[in-house]
């Protein structure tokens, strides 16, 4: 079992956050190129239908442990991650999977003050260096001259504001209750959400018309960039600071840039080589962390204000 302070367990679950990266980096060009057969909520209800039914066919085992209050929680945490999804999803019918991946990926500047707000206290010095370092590898790789911001970059913009809270969310909650049962109960609660405005919001789709190949990369999704990177993500969080988890995760950027580029939807350059090699120094100066610090200090109930304590509630 693994000490949740202890170097091994830190660098272990950093290291699976990475996976979770390149997962979910993938899912940029692929979601992109979805829209072409399916409209927008009903392509994120089906995948996450998808994603919900996988994961609670393999661990409903553990679902009957859930108290009401864990439930509760679980649902506000998949209410969270279904408005980031639809920020993501209509956000890439105005911009490029490339462009989104790096305004996403702004997201891990954003941890350290949203860190700061509710837990009242400051993070690693050498964590935030990091995130700031990471930070501005991202804007190198994404600037071009001239740039301007359209409507989807605004909503990406939304969607790297609500993965900061996730990130943040998910570290609190993953240490008071089963990460497994947690990434379910999320997943199922953001399919419903996006399943009910899909009726509202948009006509049917003529699921019978949507070709193989398509209904191939919906499962794709669905498990690869879904059911996948969830559960690393929230058993990983149990594990690792919420900096390095916002650092490694914003890997999804430059993985997601290229894998749009394997698939011909992004080009390469020289300024997007320099702006992965500044990622990377931000990634090895938040890893450091584990070899200058004997213990990581995670949020508790006696120094930080937790979900619970803005809500009035209290730990079981």
């Amino acid at each position: 079992m693994l000490e949740p302070k202890s170097k091994k367990a830190v660098l272990l679950a950093d290291a699976a956050l990475f996976v979770a990266a390149m997962f979910w980096g993938s899912g940029f060009g692929v979601t992109n190129w979805l829209l072409k057969f399916m409209s927008p909520l009903w392509l994120l209800s089906v995948r996450f239908m998808l994603s919900a039914g996988i994961l609670a066919l393999i661990f409903r085992s553990r679902l009957p442990l859930l108290s009401r209050r864990d439930v509760f929680l679980g649902f506000l945490l998949g209410s969270l991650l279904a408005s980031t999804f639809i920020a993501h999803i209509f956000g890439l019918l105005f911009t490029t999977p490339g462009k989104q991946s790096f305004i996403a990926g702004s997201n891990v500047v954003m941890v350290p003050f949203i860190y700061a707000l509710i837990y009242r206290k400051m993070p690693s010095l050498i964590a935030t260096a990091g995130a700031f370092l990471t930070t501005a590898g991202l804007l190198i790789m994404a600037f071009t001259p001239g740039m301007s911001f359209n409507f989807g970059d605004y909503l990406s913009l939304l969607l790297a504001f609500g993965c900061a809270l996730h990130v943040l969310f998910v570290g609190n909650l993953s240490r008071k209750m089963d990460p497994i049962a947690l990434t379910v109960v999320q997943i199922a609660s953001a399919s419903l959400i996006l399943t009910v405005l899909a009726l509202f919001l948009e006509p049917l789709p003529p699921f019978g018309e949507v070709p193989s190949k398509a209904w191939l990369g919906i499962l794709y999704v669905a498990v690869f960039v879904t059911v996948i990177p969830f559960l690393i993500q929230t058993v990983a969080q149990r594990y690792s600071p919420e900096i390095h988890a916002a650092v490694l995760l914003s890997l999804e950027s430059p993985s997601g840039y290229m894998f749009a580029y394997l698939i011909g939807e992004e080009l390469i350059n020289f300024q997007v080589i320099l702006g992965g090699m500044v990622v990377f120094a931000g990634v090895v100066l938040t890893e450091l962390e584990a070899f200058l610090t004997k213990k990581f200090h995670h949020s508790s109930h006696e120094d930080a204000m937790t979900l619970c304590d803005i809500n009035g509630s209290r730990d079981r």
